[in-house]
């Protein structure tokens, strides 16, 4: 047997090992729990079409009555329908006992990531059923413990709603693979199967999602057991998913020239086959408190192999598009005091590259661009790195509408999103579930591979009350970055998420199309609550992918819609004066 060992930095020789298997017919290695570990913290792997190519799936308690994109009924009755924590497969006796099955696939594949919140059908019950996981056909479950639990290790502090439970499980995932977001738990502990995999609840399921790989009939897996909890691999890859290291060998591209209005500073990088491997950006922070403006108009842009791959403005790429935030997870970083901001998504070319900021502001503006590359092995499977920008688009409270962040043509992954809204009240805003279509999901099926349960769902965290600032939080995959930008502590304002997709990233053949329900809570519901939407998507490609999200100069160019702006229209929505489109 040839077994590989990882150590960061050393992602790109197990990439070539995996290549020349590969072209000699060889058998590629087994997946097996330490491979799908060192998968996690391997950015260098993003920038590979996944080998084998695996389909990335998600079993959630959406709402049954939604059944097809074109259905008749086009209200919360069904295509945008409510109550999402009730729907499951079926339910059926296991061992003489009635379990709820919610996810089960025949063939080998991985769990990749579980989230639920930490209540069960109300506030006062924080224990609720447990989770079971049945593989390769086997009665007896490798995991049989509390869901909530499982998920949040309990990792939450005394509140209004009632004291947390006593531990009941017998096992416990150690940071950050599991742990307590705001009112919700995430699990990303890999869980490969050879055969099949089944997981059931004890009691009648409530909100949850499961997102899972399926490989190729054949593809050989190894079953996870726990015993593999007990791999030093699992601390060493949980210190470098905590702790994202930056680069800092290869070649140093740097220009620290003011950016003149209406002009660009540009890096040209080196010639050959290169990835980008750290992109820096230092802004003087009181000018940009000052005038925030400068988040929306100062954009990053980039171009390898005569592609155009990266246009956005550096407040949205980095989740501060109205003001400057801090952030960290495993790709991005912005240090909101010093108005630092680090890109460590890989971005690999074939033979050219180059790097701008573009001012498209009325002043110059004082910024410090550094960009480290080193060698890169271009093959069939390298993809380019693209970073793409909605604008600003006001949707009223009804009807409700699939908001599209990005609709790709061509073959590639889909990494990592983040999203802005502007919300006139201290109400909910993000009801909306999210719904992800491959290939010809779109057209053909009319159902999406990723139907969730709500828009702070699928961002990792949970709803139930309003939330206030107490519930932002970071960790290497999900962010709630900002919850409202008043003084009132509440949503109103600004609100932005994002999330970054490792395991469960999602390889496309010839198309991706990424919605989200615009649909907010029941109290905002009238044409004239409005929200403003803009959104960031991050995603590989090979050569020659395109999307519906152009360059939008014009759009960057102007200061992000206020929420007196906002009000104002609301208001002349109200009283009958305007269209909200």
């Amino acid at each position: 047997m040839i077994r590989f060992k990882w150590e960061p930095g050393r992602s790109r020789a197990f990439l070539i090992v995996v290549s020349i298997i590969g072209a000699l017919g060889l058998p590629l290695p087994a997946i097996t729990f330490e491979a799908l570990l060192q998968e996690m913290a391997d950015r260098d792997g993003l920038a590979t079409f996944p080998e084998p190519r695996y389909e990335s799936l998600q079993a959630s308690s959406y709402n049954r009555r939604s059944t097809a994109r074109d259905q008749p009924d086009q209200g919360t009755g069904g295509w945008f329908a409510d109550s999402d924590g009730t729907g499951f497969i079926r339910s059926e006796m296991i061992n003489g006992r009635e379990e709820w099955v919610v996810m089960e696939h025949t063939g080998p594949g991985a769990l990749t990531r579980f989230w639920t919140p930490f209540f069960y059908y109300g506030f006062t019950n924080r224990t609720g059923p447990k989770i079971r996981i049945y593989l390769d056909g086997s009665t007896t479950p490798v995991i049989d413990q509390n869901f909530i639990e499982l998920l949040t290790n309990l990792d939450w502090s005394v509140d209004e709603y009632g004291r947390k439970p006593g531990p009941q499980n017998t096992m416990s995932i150690p940071a950050p693979f599991a742990g307590f977001t705001a009112r919700a738990g995430v699990l990303h502990l890999p869980i490969p199967f050879a055969l099949s995999c089944k997981v059931t609840m004890t009691d009648r399921p409530f909100y949850n999602i499961i997102n899972y790989r399926a490989y190729p009939p054949g593809t050989p897996v190894t079953t996870f057991t726990t015993a593999d909890l007990s791999s030093p691999t699992l601390a060493t890859v949980g210190a470098a998913l905590t702790s994202p290291a930056n680069y800092s060998g290869g070649t140093r591209h740097r220009s620290a020239a003011p950016v003149p209005a209406g002009g660009e500073i540009s890096l040209t990088l080196a010639s050959g086959a290169t990835a980008v491997r750290h992109l820096e950006i230092n802004l003087d922070a009181a000018a940009v408190q000052a005038e925030p403006s400068i988040l929306r108009s100062l954009v990053l842009s980039a171009t390898f192999d005569g592609e155009q791959t990266i246009w956005c403005p550096v407040g949205d790429f980095f989740s501060s598009s109205n003001r400057l935030n801090n952030l960290e997870t495993l790709t991005r970083e912005s240090v909101a005091d010093d108005g630092r901001f680090i890109c460590r998504w890989i971005m690999p070319y074939e033979t050219n590259g180059s790097v701008r900021l573009l001012n498209l502001g009325s002043a110059p503006l004082a910024a410090d661009l550094t960009v480290r590359t080193d060698a890169w092995t271009w093959d069939a499977r390298s993809m380019h790195f693209h970073a793409n920008w909605r604008p600003d688009d006001v949707v009223p409270g009804t009807p409700f509408q699939d908001w599209n962040f990005i609709d790709i043509e061509g073959k590639g992954v889909f990494v990592g999103d983040s999203w802005t809204v502007l919300n006139l009240t201290t109400g909910w805003w993000g009801e909306g579930d999210e719904k992800i279509y491959v290939d010809d999901e779109y057209d053909v099926a009319r159902f999406p591979a990723h139907f969730g349960t709500g828009t702070e769902d699928y961002y990792g965290w949970a709803g139930g009350v309003n939330p206030t600032r107490s519930d932002e939080f970071f960790n290497p995959w999900e962010s709630n970055v900002q919850v409202g930008s008043t003084n009132s502590n509440s949503t109103q304002g600004f609100n932005i998420n994002t999330r970054t997709r490792v395991l469960s990233a999602i390889p496309f053949d010839k198309r991706l199309v990424f919605d989200m329900e615009a649909s907010a809570g029941t109290g905002q519901r009238n044409d004239w609550n409005l929200l403003m939407y803009s959104s960031s998507v991050f995603w590989y490609a090979r050569p020659g992918a395109s999307s519906n999200r152009p360059p939008l100069p014009a759009k960057a160019a102007q200061a992000i819609t206020s929420i007196e702006e906002l009000q104002a229209r609301s208001d002349l929505i109200k009283a009958g004066g305007e269209n909200a489109h």
